[in-house]
């Protein structure tokens, strides 16, 4: 129903026609990521929507793995950003600049990267006293539409896209397995995906309730244009994982009627047994893209991947934070990896396109995005930069409790939802048996995915 509304508001938009505006006057941030040239429309697209600048000039968000945009941004929708947005964005269709590049990898990037910013435009919601941007966002949804669906690959295109998981475990480049002398060097297990290995893919029922996989909060946070996948590893291997699994969902009383404040609603027992000391669990995010007939396709393309390792299970709550970092960490039990998507290697064909996140690196926290534009606040309030706690500690935001007690996921996996199974081994398993969770139904069913189709609509009707 949302999706048809949607359709159905946009008849009446100009969709053709635009004529460039003059570019604002202000120094644009410039990139080399789509070619060599940093004056390459492609170039200047990416730079004009996806950087950033503080007050000193300085770039941000070159290569983040999401736009730093939060729901009370209004970079993109207030001058001169806006201005410099719509220009870039109106010489694309006219030149039209998707003929400027034909690779495929570049295709899919730059789709997945200006459909974020769409999505963000949509959910986008200014505070009192502050423009809505009605107008603004209508300028900015109209040419990312035209131009998002410009860029679309066929479906036999986006499945020829590399496994660059695969890619990135023969390159040598990352280790194989947790190295408790060294809890800070990130790995890349090479038998993740098998489907034999001690790696279980952990997943929910098919029920419609339970779209979007095991790990729906982190789909929810992007929208649907990402897919997570959750991989559970005990120290003896498949059978016991599998067999924990089960002992969880035989569990008696899963869920409890907690005291108030809680009231009716019931929440996971507390006391449900935990596995033990070594366990590792993974969380792997991969593309979600659309074909040029405007169907979503899942993609091979890994985005992240982090992996969290229990070198000791401990009895600390669900979300049990502190002043001190540190002793959030070692309360936790857990040591953090994570390797993430880089557009330049990825191009360059340099270890499958993904890098280690270094222990101290720190960056702006995008997911959910929520409340206040992280860059402005950091402009207006540069004492807050001393509590910006590394990328990886972001992890112990949710995931601060000892042993089980840490996955957020037991609600997808306890009763009454179904029960693990080891699916048989008769050949039937496709080569890339993750690729489909029911992402791309929970996809369909959001109001931005049909203000989309909207825009496409309106667009058909006047040709």
């Amino acid at each position: 129903m949302r999706l048809v509304a949607g359709a159905a508001l946009l008849i009446v938009l100009p969709m053709t026609g635009w004529e460039i505006a003059a570019p604002p006057s202000h120094t644009e941030p410039s990139t080399t990521i789509y070619d060599s040239n940093p004056s390459h429309l492609w170039n200047r697209l990416y730079a004009a929507l996806l950087i950033r600048e503080d007050r000193r000039g300085n770039a941000l968000g070159a290569d983040s793995l999401d736009p730093l945009l939060w729901m009370e941004s209004e970079h993109l929708l207030a001058k001169p950003s806006h201005e410099r947005a719509v220009h870039v964005l109106d010489e694309f269709l006219q030149t039209p600049g998707e003929t400027l590049i034909r690779d495929p990898l570049k295709r899919a990037l730059m789709q997945r990267d200006l459909w974020a910013v769409f999505d963000w435009s949509v959910q986008q919601e200014s505070r009192s006293k502050r423009p809505p941007y009605t107008a603004e966002k209508q300028e900015l949804q109209t040419r990312l539409a035209q131009v998002l669906r410009r860029l679309a690959l066929s479906s036999k295109e986006i499945e020829a896209l590399p496994d660059n998981y695969a890619q990135a475990v023969a390159s040598g480049t990352f280790a194989k397995e947790y190295d408790a002398a060294h809890p800070d060097q990130a790995f890349l297990p090479p038998d993740l995906f098998d489907h034999r290995g001690p790696w279980v893919n952990v997943d929910s029922s098919p029920e419609p309730f339970n779209y979007a996989g095991v790990a729906e909060g982190h789909v929810e946070a992007f929208s649907g244009r990402s897919r997570f996948l959750v991989f559970m590893r005990l120290p003896e291997g498949r059978k016991a994982t599998l067999a924990y699994l089960q002992t969880l969902w035989n569990f008696p009383q899963p869920w409890i009627q907690p005291q108030e404040p809680n009231g009716d609603q019931v929440v996971v027992n507390p006391d449900l047994p935990s596995f033990p000391a070594g366990t590792e669990v993974a969380l792997v995010r991969q593309m979600t893209l659309f074909d040029n007939e405007g169907n979503l396709a899942p993609a091979p393309l890994t985005e992240s991947v982090q992996i969290r390792v229990y070198h000791a299970i401990t009895t600390t709550p669900a979300r049990s934070g502190g002043p001190d970092w540190a002793d959030v960490i070692k309360n936790s039990g857990q040591d953090f990896c994570e390797i993430k998507l880089s557009r330049p290697l990825l191009f360059a064909g340099k270890d499958g396109g993904l890098r280690a996140t270094p222990r101290d690196e720190r960056e702006f926290f995008t997911f959910q995005q929520q409340g206040d534009d992280e860059i402005e606040l950091f402009d207006e309030h540069p004492e807050f930069k001393k509590m910006w706690a590394p990328a990886l500690q972001q992890c112990l935001s949710c995931h601060s409790g000892g042993g089980v007690r840490s996955l957020n996921s037991l609600e997808k996996i306890l009763k009454p939802n179904g029960r693990q199974h080891d699916p048989p081994d008769n050949g039937a398993y496709p080569a890339r048996w993750w690729l489909n969770d029911g992402t791309e139904g929970w996809k369909r069913q959001r109001y931005d995915w049909g203000l989309l189709n909207g825009y496409w609509s309106a667009a058909v009707r006047q040709q």
